[in-house]
């Protein structure tokens, strides 16, 4: 399945995905490019089995996504359908609104106000989780829903939600909570790792054809050693994602993959000087995307803490 997949991501649709979330905030502002890449990189996703990919599969399958910088809403989808399955939910996208914070809850609606939530503008049901581990499906079209886009570092998908009497249509068991999140972490972790690699391979790509000297610059030692140690910084990485136990330590993991991606996007910058900071050099993008996917599911100080206190 993630060879078809990363088939699916060829040299003509892959810059598009890289792209897919990086249009102007206008209020409303959309256009028929964007819904169209985005809808067919859906529609391409589900026939390809993604929505019913689990374990090592999934994991896979999404650090190929972070290499393409993929924004969409199929992560989120994932982790619903472990905690719900698909008879609520079907092969619909589903967007996480889930904080510490209170969820008001009456007569079968639901009340609360979450911020950075992702893809809102493109699913059809938020799992909306407050203090405790009760996670509640609420359709996302209904009209107590109300979004707002950010600006945002990150320059991706990321909504405040306000659910002012939003309708319960499923509760998800709360006990599936705790593996569902861990799952989550693994993914993410995956997703953060595919995005260093690419970074590395999109410096490597600019050290090979910048000369300084009549020579690449790739060729100068100081350079191809710090480029080497961070390839090394990858693989290593990669394994703990990987590993059969990774669940265990997902937060650990997912701290480590942070800040491997903050790292790698960093210095993928500084590799490419100014030349980087342009819009059409995606240097800047995968720096900004470490920025924004990076905290997701936790800052890595919040979960390293988080693994000391359940050792």
């Amino acid at each position: 399945m993630t060879t078809m997949i990363a088939d699916f991501f060829d040299e003509e649709l892959a810059p598009l995905v890289r792209r897919m979330a990086d249009r102007p905030r206008a209020e409303g502002w959309d256009d028929d490019d964007s819904r169209e890449t985005r809808a067919m990189v859906w529609q391409g996703l589900a026939e390809l089995g993604a929505l019913d990919a689990s374990g090592p599969d999934a994991v896979r399958l999404a650090e190929l996504l972070g290499s393409v910088l993929y924004q969409g809403p199929l992560l989120d989808t994932l982790t619903a359908r472990e905690l719900l399955g698909d008879d609520h939910i079907g092969r619909s996208p589903v967007a996480l609104a889930v904080a510490d914070e209170p969820l008001s809850e009456q007569d079968g609606v639901v009340s609360a106000r979450r911020t950075f939530v992702g893809f809102a503008a493109e699913v059809d049901h938020f799992l909306l989780g407050g203090a405790g581990p009760r996670l509640a499906l609420v359709p996302a079209g209904h009209p107590a829903i109300t979004t707002r886009r950010y600006e945002e570092t990150g320059r991706g998908e990321a909504y405040e939600v306000v659910f002012d009497g939003g309708p319960v249509t499923a509760w998800a068991d709360p006990t599936r909570w705790e593996a569902a999140l861990a799952g989550a972490r693994v993914r993410q972790a995956a997703y953060l790792v595919g995005l260093a690699q690419a970074a590395l391979d999109h410096a490597v790509g600019y050290a090979k054809t910048r000369r300084q000297f009549g020579q690449p610059i790739g060729k100068f030692q100081g350079l191809a050693f710090r480029l080497a140690e961070l390839s090394m910084h990858i693989d290593a990485t990669r394994l703990l994602v990987h590993d059969r136990d990774a669940a265990a330590h997902a937060a650990a993991d997912l701290a480590a993959a942070s800040d491997l991606a903050r790292t790698v996007t960093t210095r993928t910058m500084q590799v490419h000087g100014a030349a980087g900071m342009r819009s059409d050099d995606d240097a800047q993008l995968y720096y900004r995307r470490a920025a924004a996917e990076s905290v997701r599911l936790g800052t890595p100080d919040q979960l390293r803490r988080e693994s000391r206190e359940t050792r």
